[in-house]
């Protein structure tokens, strides 16, 4: 620990009905329980500066630069190379907190009973956003299919050795380090290597099935190797149709329009349709219709595998935006337009617009209605969004990651602290690349103490080429 920032006088802390009214020491114990709940950001770059900032900042982290080759020969001198590095631009829009109230009647209890009742849940709230909106970023990486690998719902006890292969030989042909590699896996697809000979084999791991044993698969195939549960995997729930029925077959590498059948209505331009056969998440940039109903389609991509005639699909029917929202705007936002009961999932992608201005988001976090729900993304909006707009859920299956560290950045600040004449307790404590604000004021209205803790971040993607989407 480097620095601790206090609003007030520190106090020694001991194991008494006194600690709930500390604050650094519901920052230390905060920071320990919220890296303790994190995956994906133990994983990542990451970037941090003792320096105050505030909501909307930006900051800079940095790529490491590549040194050339060179050589010399007896007598020659040698030439220097400038140590580089590139500067990315990182806004600080990931402002992460809990809130709670100590009632009168808690105030008694012991540091640690409080710890359990509120500290714990409040932090692995923290944790699941922080990791949610690192794993997010998955669709920034998506890409063209050569940029993948694998099959919605085809990663399997056959396939998952090819998968890793595969994502394996991507990176080292983008240079990605040896060192540093991290494969993270969701629920569904950590049980699929596990069925797999090859990750169950304790001898031929190299690890004494000490990996197995605590429920992880540690070392494979080059990757440390994660199951996280915050892994984009939704699986059932969303607003489906299966029947549009393509015509013909369509080979690996093709696109363009393709007859269709069986769908009484129209699709909308822009909803995502998974093809059986290609599996992979497309979505539909252009349609004709025939007396109202869909008689053809294009896709956004060609085709990563062949497809055959009669090829089933599953549609994502698009839903609305109600109520506008501008450029930047980081809260809930709502839809409304789905079947009741389908809302958007957690772990779905959510898209609004189309053509240029489409833009892709992943929902962190989805609270139904009933006939409107309110989704958080994995970043503000980056283009306005008006009322009735179309929103494009997208599909089932796994977006699981094969990376290196330095494919993407976790850039935290400390917040500042408040005037202490305003009769709040707070502190700020830096741990371990993360900085962690807690404050605390007793409320007479609601006969407790109100404590905040809170967290200040930015996500940054550093390098495309070293972070290869698996799906599954």
């Amino acid at each position: 620990m480097k620095s601790l920032y206090l609003s007030r006088p520190f106090a020694a802390c001991y194991e008494n009905n006194l600690d709930a009214y500390i604050p650094e020491l519901w920052a230390q114990e905060g920071l320990a329980i919220l890296e303790e709940n994190m995956v994906m950001a133990n994983l990542v770059h990451r970037d941090f500066e003792n320096e105050v900032a505030k909501f909307g900042d930006v900051v800079n982290t940095r790529k490491p630069g590549e040194f050339k080759i060179r050589r010399k020969t007896d007598g020659t001198t040698l030439t220097q190379q400038d140590a580089t590095a590139t500067n990315v631009p990182v806004a600080l829009d990931q402002w992460f907190y809990s809130s709670f109230v100590i009632r009168d009647g808690e105030g008694s209890k012991s540091f640690q009973e409080l710890t359990d009742i509120y500290l714990r849940p409040a932090m692995q709230t923290i944790a699941r956003g922080v990791d949610r909106a690192l794993l997010g970023r998955v669709h920034a990486f998506l890409g063209t299919p050569s940029s993948r690998v694998g099959k919605l719902g085809g990663l399997s006890a056959s396939t998952a050795k090819d998968y890793v292969l595969e994502a394996r030989e991507k990176l080292n042909v983008s240079k990605a380090p040896l060192d540093g590699r991290r494969l993270v896996m969701a629920p569904t697809s950590e049980t699929a290597m596990l069925k797999t000979d090859i990750f169950l084999k304790a001898n031929e791991r190299g690890d004494g099935g000490t990996a197995l044993e605590s429920a992880t698969l540690g070392r494979i195939l080059g990757f440390d190797t994660f199951m996280c549960q915050n892994v984009n995997c939704p699986l059932s729930g969303a607003d489906t149709d299966a029947t549009l029925i393509i015509t013909n077959a369509l080979a690996a590498g093709s696109n363009g329009s393709q007859a269709c059948s069986g769908l009484t209505g129209a699709v909308a331009t822009g909803e995502f349709l998974v093809v059986t056969g290609n599996d992979q998440p497309t979505y539909i940039t252009a349609h004709s219709e025939t007396s109202g109903n869909t008689t053809a389609v294009t896709l956004n991509e060609v085709n990563k595998y062949g497809t055959l005639a009669s090829a089933a699909t599953v549609r994502y029917k698009a839903c609305a935006a109600n109520g506008s929202y501008a450029a930047g705007y980081s809260k809930g936002i709502v839809v409304d337009g789905y079947t009741s009961g389908k809302a958007p999932q957690v772990g779905q992608l959510l898209a609004f617009g189309t053509g240029s201005s489409r833009r892709t988001y992943t929902v962190i976090e989805s609270e139904d209605a009933g006939t409107t729900c309110t989704v958080y993304l994995d970043r503000p909006l980056e283009v306005a969004v008006a009322d009735n707009d179309p929103a494009f859920p997208g599909p089932y299956g796994a977006l699981n990651l094969a990376f290196h560290q330095d494919a993407l950045a976790l850039v935290t600040r400390p917040l500042a602290l408040p005037d202490t004449r305003m009769g709040v307790m707070a502190a700020v404590v830096p741990h371990n690349g993360i900085g962690m604000r807690v404050l605390m004021q007793y409320d007479i209205n609601v006969g407790g103490t109100i404590v905040n803790c809170d967290i200040l971040a930015g996500v940054a993607v550093l390098d495309s080429g070293l972070l290869v989407p698996v799906l599954g």
